[in-house]
């Protein structure tokens, strides 16, 4: 049921943009995200591996696959947060927002062939870093083939098959933006009553505490002139 009222996807480009237009807000504050993201790859030694954060998701080993997480099921984790303040005011501005994170993998990593478990639910992913070969870090979803580009958006359904290669020496980083696909009623209680439920758990309660890093506070306004 819920899987035969998601929209058309994977999206890329401006097809993603004129399917979502919400997320046009990204791109607006391009330049100040990027701000942010150099202010927390200065501290990218404290930024855990995802299976650090979620023991049971070991898809790279060891440290290649970097997350720093901003919100999990809604719930903003303002440890975190603090060090990136332009992005998470963007993602605010985004209705419907579950989870939010900086997905950091380095080069020469891969990660499994994987599939989330909450289907009605939106991913979206926007490229800040890729190789100066982009073709040869890319990610297939369900037989569709990407590779990223700074600033080009890729909207998906994470139930679907995914995995991703990293064939270059340098580090790849996407943000990533998991957000509400709109369903028609009655499967809009369900999903809204599920996502309730997840967010009260003892699973997602534990994971905000291993998040939780607390990188030093970065100061927009400082930072933002610095760049400009």
């Amino acid at each position: 049921m819920i899987l035969r009222n998601m929209p058309k996807l994977p999206l890329s480009g401006n097809e993603a943009l004129r399917a979502f237009p919400v997320l046009e807000e990204l791109k607006r504050s391009h330049e100040k995200i990027k701000a942010d993201l150099r202010h927390l790859l200065s501290h990218h030694d404290e930024i855990p591996a995802l299976h650090e954060i979620h023991p049971r998701d070991l898809f790279v080993p060891g440290r290649a696959w970097r997350t720093f997480m901003l919100k999990i099921y809604g719930h903003e984790i303002k440890e975190n947060t603090a060090a990136v303040p332009d992005t998470i005011a963007a993602i605010n501005r985004i209705p419907g927002v579950h989870s939010a994170l900086f997905s950091i993998l380095q080069g020469h990593a891969e990660i499994e062939p994987h599939r989330g478990s909450a289907a009605g639910v939106i991913r979206f992913h926007y490229p800040l870093i890729v190789p100066t070969e982009p073709e040869k870090c890319w990610i297939e979803i369900g037989g569709h083939h990407f590779f990223w580009e700074e600033g080009v958006p890729l909207v998906f359904d994470d139930t679907r098959e995914h995995w991703v290669k990293n064939q270059t020496d340098q580090t790849r980083v996407v943000l990533i933006i998991d957000f509400n696909a709109e369903m028609p009623f009655p499967v809009n209680v369900y999903t809204s009553l599920r996502y309730e439920l997840g967010r009260r758990s003892a699973e997602v309660k534990a994971v905000y505490e291993r998040a939780a890093i607390g990188v030093p506070p970065r100061t927009a306004d400082v930072e933002s002139t610095r760049s400009t």
